[in-house]
């Protein structure tokens, strides 16, 4: 995430988790979406936060999990949680990424923090971490539009279904379904088509 969205996630850190910790809102979403995967899948989970209730709903599921946050104050409280689950402490768009490919990445929340031209440098990075036939999923809305994170203060914005397409297609990415959860937050499911496959 940009140094402004990752200075205001740590800033307002313990509030984030407050809320967050108490809320299932996606939590189905993503069970339908790990639960399509075999256990000890390879999983990169970026922007982690605190682990609830994304990482849970993964580790349930026996997914093999990495996982990447911005903010030290959230990340503390993952690994308290997650004990044996690898992290890294770091920009989503500046980590090494553990140095590795990944069967499958999830990102929610994350994308729309980014500026424009941020969001499709991370859909194309993802693009060079994840195995061909790999699944991807992230949420942003499906309507353009800016709007500011009511925990944060944080300016948002989605680009668009229409662009967010474009943006998977030219990474390499065929958009498999979207899903819309109980909180009107849109999940754009997506693959890794192989390279000398149609997309």
């Amino acid at each position: 995430m940009s140094a402004d969205s990752a200075s205001a996630y740590e800033k307002h850190a313990r509030a984030f988790l407050s809320a967050r910790d108490r809320s299932t809102v996606g939590a189905e979403v993503i069970k339908r979406w790990a639960g399509s995967m075999s256990p000890g899948t390879e999983v990169l989970e970026i922007g982690c936060g605190g682990g609830l209730p994304v990482t849970r709903v993964l580790a349930d599921a026996g997914l093999k999990v990495w996982a990447i946050d911005s903010s030290p104050t959230l990340l503390s409280e993952f690994t308290a949680r997650f004990p044996d689950i690898p992290v890294d402490c770091a920009n989503a768009l500046e980590s090494t990424y553990f140095g590795r490919k990944f069967a499958a990445v999830i990102s929610i929340g994350l994308v729309f923090l980014l500026q424009p031209e941020e969001q499709a440098t991370f859909i194309h990075r993802v693009s060079e971490l994840i195995l061909a036939g790999g699944r991807f999923l992230f949420t942003a809305p499906v309507e353009i539009g800016t709007w500011v994170d009511t925990g944060t203060g944080h300016a948002c914005r989605s680009l668009g279904r229409e662009r967010y397409e474009s943006i998977l297609a030219e990474a390499g990415f065929r958009v498999v379904a979207t899903h819309e959860d109980e909180g009107r937050n849109n999940h754009y499911e997506a693959e890794r088509v192989p390279a000398d496959k149609p997309r």
